[in-house]
């Protein structure tokens, strides 16, 4: 799966070509090869590339080169190869490697006498032929996950022509960016590239694990399997926990992640990318938890088992009154205060403090829910039945993907 920067000088003809420096990044994924001309990479590059930097037509000092390994780190591309000869670049400064390796940023050199169409073509052959197999994957994937019916015999024939191995059992994986809606060009161009770097990120993260599931994208979520060696849910707790944090260490954007139960075959992959999502929207909803495991949603899994979605619906409305299926702003915050309220036990300091407003400004909104409701937060049943009705409408949002609702509205979700 996937060209990364080590496996650069092993591709045919390329072996002369030597890693100098940011040894700790070379997992990074090579998506195409660029060669710059140009003063400035950056209104050239989208991430993932591997620049090449000559000097024939543009001198490159010490200071230059220094600024191109930090413009390639800001824009995320794979690396830079740096042709040294008598003519041009003699070599590569000791400053310009020491940077490399303090930034984790790969820094190639590749003597003048190799010739760039030469390099250029193989590294593009081997991209397209693995992109090639990287899409048969995908699509063998994808037809699980919409629950392609086949027999086990045929899958796993399947997964062993595509050179996967299925003989261990996994969870799935899924990992979602909460990015801010846009309409600025600029913006969302920047929005696509944070998540291009997050899809490589965790494509480097599973790689370094050892782990040949590719990434996929599936709908809002980024999608792996997840092998474990054994049927040991902590030690699967520990590996994912520990992935997720590396992942969030290297986001400026919120990330929020859901883990499926374990699971024995590829016939269970629809199973298991449902449960993975189901827990992306529990910690969604839990924001002070960004990370949720299948087995530890509770009652809510009992709730996405029951197929009679209008009994839920009802459910909801008798106890949400006047905000269920409300998506309005003034509804949303009262659901949130509401939400928060009864996480905390119903300790109004702790609610107020963790909304970050006034006990007042609580209260208030309190009274705002009694009205809207019709209900007393002050009888615990109460609260148990709103807690619940919370997080089914949650579950009825995820399942029928209703995102915008008129305000006020108290319809019935539809398909």
């Amino acid at each position: 799966m996937s060209i990364s920067c080590a496996d650069i000088p092993h591709l045919p003809g390329l072996g002369t070509i030597r890693l100098r420096a940011g040894f700790q990044g070379a997992n990074r994924i090579v998506r195409w090869p660029y060669i710059a001309e140009n003063e400035s990479i950056t209104p050239w590059v989208s991430g993932g590339e591997l620049v090449f930097v000559t000097g024939i037509n543009l001198p490159r000092n010490e200071a230059d080169l220094c600024r191109l390994v930090e413009e390639g780190h800001q824009q995320h591309i794979a690396g830079i190869v740096v042709l040294t000869g008598e003519q041009y670049i003699r070599e590569i400064p000791a400053s310009v490697l020491e940077l490399a390796n303090h930034l984790q940023f790969p820094l190639f050199e590749q003597p003048y006498e190799l010739k760039m169409v030469l390099v250029t073509e193989t590294i593009s052959n081997a991209i397209v032929q693995d992109n090639l197999m990287g899409q048969s994957v995908k699509l063998f994937l994808s037809k699980l996950i919409n629950g392609f019916a086949e027999t086990p015999e045929l899958i796993h024939l399947r997964a062993r022509q595509l050179g996967l191995s299925d003989q261990r059992p996994y969870a799935v994986l899924a990992v979602r960016m909460v990015m801010p809606a846009s309409s600025h060009p600029d913006e969302q161009a920047l929005l696509l590239q944070q998540r291009h770097h997050l899809e490589q990120q965790l494509t480097d993260l599973i790689k370094r694990r050892h782990i040949d599931w590719p990434v996929l994208v599936h709908e809002q979520d980024l999608l792996t399997l997840w092998p474990s060696d054994d049927h040991r849910s902590a030690t699967l707790y520990e590996e994912i926990s520990d992935a997720f944090l590396r992942l969030q260490q290297h986001s400026n954007i919120a990330l929020y992640a859901g883990v499926s139960d374990l699971q024995d075959a590829l016939g269970q992959l629809s199973v298991a990318v449902e449960q993975a999502r189901q827990s992306v929207q529990f910690a969604l909803q839990h924001q002070h938890q960004r990370l949720f495991f299948y087995d530890q949603l509770g009652i809510a899994r009992l709730f996405a088992a029951i197929p009679q979605r209008q009994m839920l619906s009802e459910f909801c409305q008798q106890q949400l009154g006047a905000l269920c299926f409300c998506r309005d702003p003034q509804s949303l915050q009262l659901k949130e205060t509401l939400t928060q309220y009864l996480n905390l036990f119903g300790n109004q300091q702790q609610a107020a403090e963790a909304l970050g407003i006034h006990r007042n400004t609580l209260v208030y909104r309190l009274k705002r829910i009694e009205a809207d409701t019709g209900l007393s937060l002050k009888d615990p049943f109460t609260r148990l039945n709103l807690q619940n009705a919370l997080l089914i409408e949650q579950i009825l949002f995820q399942h029928h993907s209703i995102d915008h609702q008129t305000p006020h509205s108290t319809g019935t979700p539809t398909p």
